[in-house]
């Protein structure tokens, strides 16, 4: 079973999104137990269009999510236009704690995600209160800035985003990597195929592509929620899926105690290995920025 912490816009589009590629049962819970519990009956009413025979359901109740293989935390103030992912933070971290200690208390086998923005603060906070293994805990910024960074490689080449492949790493904010080397389409280097000067304007794409989003509409709804989904297949089905999330190192790029993004493989035991990638000067320089944001931020949390 996967739980789902949170039925707002995009805690509920992702659970549809994981009902419809039949990943797992759900269970949403809100602390408006009666939206949980609507948005689960609009789903299952849903269900014999999706061809989906599995179960949904909406509670108030963190006693539900007992036996739950994963967790999925995105409960929490949502960003609003001009507000940095950073100005969140502090009032997400009371939500954040006080959720993790819940989860520890029920489901304490499970692998957690961390939605919650800003998420690789969150990430910090949720391993320390929770005292779940380090593994088993994991923000999911990244993999969406990786998914903006390769639509925007696609869009510039005017090619199939399939074919096209990327990694950002670092905070999932504005100090953000985009790894313009390792980017490439089918194998095709990207610095092969764009000049200096259209990667730099993806990379400022990438970096604001949310923000972007949010000036036009209020919120990011669909792409996050997808990415969730995709997130717990890897998970649920055990795919070793290689995908940049926000985790704890051990000493890989420099880091160890604090949570930011890089490369790892996922899978049934949650963040199972850290892969350390040769970085240009440049990237190196860039995740060593990256990295002190998110110090920086953290000595700026409240008790």
């Amino acid at each position: 079973m996967i739980t789902i912490i949170g039925a707002g816009r995009v805690g509920s589009e992702a659970a549809y999104n994981i009902l419809e590629d039949r990943i797992g049962d759900v269970l949403l819970i809100d602390l408006q137990a009666d939206i949980a519990r609507g948005e689960a009956l609009d789903m299952m009413q849903a269900a014999p269009a999706i061809e989906f025979d599995g179960k949904i359901r909406g509670s108030g109740d963190f006693k539900e999510m007992e036996g739950s293989e994963l967790v999925i935390v995105m409960a929490g103030q949502a960003r609003k236009p001009d507000m940095t992912r950073i100005d969140l933070m502090n009032n997400n971290a009371k939500t954040v704690s006080s959720i993790v200690k819940e989860v520890a208390k029920y489901a304490p086998d499970c692998k957690l995600m961390i939605v919650t923005n800003p998420v690789d603060i969150m990430t910090y906070i949720a391993r320390k209160e929770s005292g779940l293994p380090k593994n088993h805990v994991f923000g999911m910024g990244n993999i969406l800035d990786t998914m903006r960074f390769r639509s925007y490689i696609a869009q510039e080449l005017g090619v199939s985003r399939e074919d096209t492949h990327a990694m950002v790493i670092g905070e999932h904010g504005d100090s953000m990597v985009p790894l313009a080397e390792y980017a490439c389409v089918s194998g095709i280097p990207v610095t092969n195929l764009l000049s200096k000067d259209q990667i730099d304007k993806i990379i400022h794409q990438t970096i604001t592509s949310g923000a972007d989003v949010i000036k036009l509409k209020g919120a990011t709804t669909y792409a996050p929620a997808a990415v969730i989904a995709l997130t717990a297949d890897a998970i649920i089905k055990d795919r070793k899926r290689v995908m940049s999330v926000s985790t704890c190192p051990s000493g890989e790029y420099g880091c160890s105690d604090y949570s930011i993004g890089v490369p790892a493989v996922l899978g049934k035991n949650g963040v199972e290995r850290i892969l350390e990638l040769k970085l240009s000067a440049e990237s190196q320089q860039r995740f060593a920025k990256s990295l002190d944001a998110v110090k920086q931020a953290i000595t700026q949390l409240k008790s």
